[in-house]
């Protein structure tokens, strides 16, 4: 549904190059450039650079290319809809790992439920990947709980929850009231991976105390929450974790809370989705199932 002149654009910020966009819409390259050439013009804006051997999508043509992206997915996903009429009791939602275990539960259990719900596909990944799940019409929804360019998407709040510092209650660290960022370097860190919305928390409450990962002793990086809550009992290091991953640990005392100096934060957890969307009101409508669940 995108004009040739968008959807060119669109391609050409896929493969950053003139050669690969011109094969994939079967054209020549110099068609292509002129394409690009008569949009930029159009729209009074520079969308690519050329630098040898690279070509460079500039921040506006990142901006108009993200926006085609989602127009192109929810278009895609209106057309099947009036066509099959198949969206009906189906739903894809994305939620980051380290919510996924307490409260992708409950909300898939809840769907279940629901009557007229025919097929449920729940994606558990980092923050950054169901973000660009989001764009690509991959997923319908997100839930989340790392930062994201809010004016990208629209989102609801669901709640606020604890990232607080733990270790095993065997570690050295356990026996003391207070700890600093100092005594944390001396250890190895659990941390979780690129594109995770719990190690930007962290990199920045380790930042706005003058601290990069490289100083600590030892970074072991590990994508899933579950086993870092596995390493932290076995008193492999220190980590950062939501509260409540680790509430039944810190009950029975094989965990415990550190007290660190703004080493502790009350994080948004959200709901999102794209922009603009046609389907916002049925999204809105899981978005007020979940809170009825107390979560």
């Amino acid at each position: 549904m995108l004009a040739q002149e968008y959807q060119t654009f669109l391609i050409l910020s896929q493969t950053l190059s003139y050669t690969k966009t011109a094969q994939i819409m079967y054209v020549s390259q110099p068609a292509i450039t002129q394409q690009i050439k008569r949009l930029e013009t159009k729209l009074n804006l520079q969308l690519v650079t050329y630098k040898r051997p690279k070509l460079i999508i500039t921040p506006a043509g990142q901006e108009l290319a993200s926006f085609l992206t989602s127009t192109q997915a929810q278009a895609d996903k209106v057309l099947n809809h009036l066509k099959t009429n198949n969206y009906q009791g189906t739903i894809s939602f994305g939620i980051t790992r380290s919510i996924a275990e307490k409260i992708g539960s409950k909300l898939i259990t809840s769907m279940q439920t629901t009557e007229s719900m025919k097929k449920i596909n729940c994606s558990v990944a980092n923050t950054e990947t169901i973000l660009s799940q989001i764009q690509n019409g991959m997923i319908d929804f997100g839930i989340i709980e790392g930062n994201f360019p809010r004016d990208n998407f629209s989102y609801h709040v669901i709640r606020n929850e604890s990232f607080i510092p733990v270790v095993s209650c065997s570690h050295p660290l356990a026996l003391k009231k207070q700890v600093t960022w100092s005594d944390l370097l001396e250890y190895p860190l659990l941390i979780r991976e690129q594109g995770s919305g719990s190690r930007d928390i962290l990199l920045s409450l380790a930042h706005a105390e003058n601290i990069s990962i490289s100083d600590f002793k030892q970074v072991i990086t590990v994508s899933e929450p579950l086993l870092i809550r596995k390493l932290i009992t076995q008193g492999v290091g220190t980590s950062f974790i939501y509260k409540i991953l680790v509430e039944n640990e810190l009950t029975t005392g094989k965990i415990k809370q550190l007290n660190i100096r703004r080493g502790y934060v009350e994080h948004e957890l959200y709901f999102v989705y794209s922009k603009n969307n046609y389907f916002s009101a049925d999204y809105d409508k899981w978005f007020l199932q979940l809170k009825s669940l107390n979560i």
